[in-house]
């Protein structure tokens, strides 16, 4: 599945490029190109880590910036929500949908919608002109038959849009952590914010927020999230359940989030080696919501959740000599170990878990004790892995 999301990237990767050189001359960049692009790239990746003094600031309507986002941060944003829609597909329901994409740049994130689904049209809001322009272009080459709307507007503004339409999807890439970043009660703001953009989804509508695996992004998000539980709504994925996250008992240095092995395509992966970027995988922390009655509830008034757990570690060698992973019910988060190059778990596949991998487990060992349980693979433990991808 991972290899048909990167041949879907491939595919608009030669638009990419004449966007960015405006001109319609080939998809490969001379070694001058890919060394301003990586000079721009490595520029904007300090903005928006560390301090993040570019995250809010604008950044689109700079040219080198716009750049280095359109070559590099497009296509990771687009592999990001690629994976995302597969994780929400059982829950959409309609065939032909309506997009509204919060704070969408160039649109990385519709564009993975629109290759995902079938969409009848996009809603862009951005503050950037320059970034509306360039997805509007994008779009008219890609997916001429998809209406488009663009809204330029800044949402930290006291105003909101005039949004005409209802949706099916709401779509926040790596958006809502740079709106009212420095403000005291920004998750607040942004819970409140998120609440009245649901107000704009359509009968079994979904809501779909993706932020970047940063240790204050990631955590801001599952705060936001346990607000919205608290207020009502329910979490499609990727928890199991809509109680308020486990994390907050587990430390302040403790995240959640998805990384997906990934072999970045040209010129993405000349861009990240001249920039000297790890880039081998795509990370993202993400909650996609829903708000009404069109999925099951229990008698809480919560989503059905699956009876299993979901990997939320890398395997990590103990002091003993065991690989751990962390799992969460959506409850609870739990050890499950076995040891180093034991044969039976490696023949089960535990030792191949990733993050995000629905796992169920059968006769497990039981380990710790009562106020710290843990599970253990033994010689009769089984397991099903059902992969996010």
């Amino acid at each position: 599945m991972l290899n048909q999301l990167n041949s879907k990237l491939k595919k608009h990767i030669p638009v990419l490029v004449s966007l960015w050189r405006n001109t319609t001359d080939g998809s490969h960049l001379s070694q001058k190109e890919l060394v301003a692009v990586s000079q721009s790239l490595l520029a904007l990746q300090r903005g928006l880590t560390g301090e993040r003094k570019l995250a809010g600031a604008g950044y689109m309507d700079s040219t080198n910036y716009l750049g280095a986002y359109l070559l590099y941060y497009w296509p990771v944003s687009f592999m990001q929500v690629s994976v995302e829609a597969l994780a929400i597909d059982p829950f959409v329901k309609k065939t032909s949908l309506h997009i509204l994409d919060i704070g969408s740049g160039p649109a990385p994130a519709s564009a993975a919608l629109c290759d995902s689904f079938c969409v009848q049209d996009v809603t862009l809001v951005d503050s950037s002109k320059k970034a509306l322009a360039l997805a509007e272009r994008l779009f008219a080459s890609e997916w001429s038959s998809t209406e488009v709307h663009s809204i330029v507007h800044d949402f930290e503004s006291n105003d909101f849009p005039m949004l005409d339409g209802v949706y099916d999807i709401i779509v926040l890439s790596h958006s809502l952590n740079e709106l009212w970043k420095n403000a005291g009660n920004a998750l607040e703001r942004r819970t409140a914010f998120l609440k009245k953009l649901a107000s704009f989804l359509g009968s079994g509508g979904i809501l779909l927020v993706s932020e970047p695996a940063l240790l204050l992004t990631s955590r801001n998000l599952i705060c936001v999230r346990d607000n919205l539980v608290q207020d009502g709504f329910s979490v499609i994925s990727p928890c199991l359940t809509s109680h308020v996250c486990p994390i907050s008992e587990s430390g302040s240095q403790q995240t959640c989030h998805a990384e997906i092995p990934w072999q970045p395509v040209e010129p993405v992966a000349s861009i990240a080696r001249l920039a000297k970027l790890d880039r081998q995988s795509v990370k993202m922390t993400y909650m996609a919501f829903c708000k009404d009655d069109v999925f099951p509830k229990n008698g809480r008034g919560q989503a059905l959740c699956k009876s299993g757990y979901t990997v939320v570690s890398d395997g990590m060698l103990n002091k003993s000599g065991r690989i751990r992973y962390l799992l969460c019910d959506g409850k609870r988060r739990i050890a499950c170990s076995a040891k180093k190059g034991d044969a039976h778990a490696q023949d089960i596949g535990f030792f191949s878990l990733s993050r995000y991998d629905y796992v169920e487990l059968e006769k497990p060992e039981l380990r710790g004790d009562p106020s710290s349980q843990a599970f253990g693979i033994g010689s009769d433990t089984s397991i099903s892995v059902q992969k996010l991808i």
